[in-house]
């Protein structure tokens, strides 16, 4: 359960953001969609959505940009560059996209990161000195490296120093053979062996000190925190046998279509015997269990393509109580769906696991106050000065005054007069006037 993430000096995010999964104590709306989890005597609160808004260029992709980037950290374990781009996310593939490009001074790239798992709660902080803005030649290492776990520091890491190591709270965690008595022994052999740009947690904290730690907060990033940078470039396909005539059906997924008014089609799963890859099939005037079998691409809308391949994502996520990240979740989806969708993660009848949903969104549609709390609804506009970006909620909002906003607000009306910021008037008229004017007197 994601509760807290926040970054400094990533791409245009200049001063940093907070995006906070912490319900607002003072606010009372939907409260039945609230998540909770027991840590010790202590029961942590999460938001079940949060949907992010903004003009283009403002800052929205930047957010899931920065959760993929430090995903991707944890889990190569060092600030390298990758060599593939399996998970659509330049930043981390290159690392020296990601610091804030409009400044002379070179600063780190700072994550902070708090969830809870498995019956404890982490905070986890990596600061990483990058260079300036494509520096490619910069020397880039680790300047700090924290982690918390049930708000106890268990260690602290500048650059090539184990400044503290605090084992008593984490006692019953600890490798085989591990006494508390020789944590400063640890603490110094661990500063002698390490290296400036790799993560002490999963080098020597995982060595000398726990790798059941280790291995819980790496599944966690792996398999909880699922964060789809190009969600409308997603097309999941199951797993086929690699022989010529198989072909595999989802009832779920089918039932899934008509419900959405997809009539006509039955979609299987079939291997290529060409390219050996799974593909999609229409089956097409079906009668007598007969129809004609087409590649669902050559015959199906982009909307139909989008949902059969998005709805697995979300069921997955749902099966396993994961955090799900979705830069644009609703691209080529009617309203209707994913409003359907929202309702879903909130009621806990169905989310019975605790899965959260984060998406950024250009669709006003989302902004009622019978879908979202304020607190779920998130705001990014961009300095025109300063090219940096900024968060915030519309919980932030006072409930009083000239620039309220209270829970039976018309937010989506709001939004459009301008009272919330984060939208920008936009008038092509005459730049398009004159292209068509240049190109006449041209032509």
């Amino acid at each position: 359960m994601l509760l807290n993430f926040s970054c400094n000096n990533f791409k245009s995010f200049k001063d940093g953001f907070s995006f906070n999964m912490i319900p607002e104590a003072r606010m009372k709306e939907l409260d039945y969609s609230i998540l909770s989890d027991v840590i010790g005597k202590k029961k942590e609160k999460a938001l079940s959505a949060s949907v992010i808004y903004g003009p283009n260029a403002a800052g929205k992709t930047s957010i899931i940009n920065a959760m993929s980037c430090m995903r991707q950290i944890v889990l190569r374990g060092n600030i390298k560059d990758a060599e593939d781009d399996r998970y659509g996310d330049h930043i981390s593939n290159s690392m020296s996209l990601a610091p804030f490009a409009f400044q002379d001074e070179a600063k780190s790239v700072e994550f902070d990161i708090t969830f809870t798992f498995k019956g404890a709660k982490y905070r986890y902080v990596i600061a990483a000195f990058l260079g300036l803005f494509l520096d490619v030649k910069a020397e880039r290492y680790i300047d700090k490296e924290q982690l918390y776990v049930n708000d106890e520091l268990v260690f602290s890491r500048s650059k090539d120093t184990v400044d503290k190591l605090e084992l008593k709270h984490i006692k019953d965690k600890l490798n085989v053979g591990v006494e508390i008595s020789e944590t400063e022994k640890i603490r110094t052999m661990m500063s002698s062996n390490i290296t400036s740009d790799s993560l002490l947690l999963v080098t020597d904290f995982n060595s000398f000190c726990s790798k059941k730690i280790v291995v819980d907060i790496r599944d966690w990033f792996e398999k909880q925190f699922l964060i789809i940078n190009s969600s409308d470039k997603i097309r999941f396909m199951p797993s086929i046998p690699d022989n010529n005539g198989w072909a595999i059906t989802s009832r779920e997924i089918n039932r899934i279509a008509q419900e959405a008014g997809i009539l006509g089609s039955e979609f299987v799963y079939v291997n290529d015997p060409e390219t050996h890859r799974t593909k999609l099939i229409s089956i097409l005037n079906k009668t007598n269990n007969e129809g004609y079998g087409l590649d669902a691409d050559r015959i199906e809308s982009v909307g139909t393509m989008r949902l059969i391949s998005v709805m697995p994502v979300i069921i997955k996520a749902l099966e396993d109580g994961s955090v799900l990240v979705m830069d644009e979740l609703d691209t080529s989806l009617h309203p209707m769906i994913v409003m359907n969708l929202i309702s879903i993660f909130h009621n806990d009848s169905v989310n019975k696991k605790g899965t959260q949903l984060i998406f950024n969104t250009h669709n006003p549609i989302y902004l009622n106050h019978n879908l979202l709390r304020r607190d779920e609804i998130k705001f990014v506009e961009r300095d025109a000065d300063t090219k940096s970006s900024n968060l915030y909620a519309l919980s932030d909002f006072k409930a009083n005054g000239e620039a309220s906003v209270r829970k039976t607000s018309d937010y989506m009306k709001n939004y459009f007069i301008n009272r919330y910021g984060a939208i920008v008037d936009i008038d092509l008229t005459d730049i398009i006037a004159e292209v068509l004017e240049r190109l006449e007197n041209i032509g």
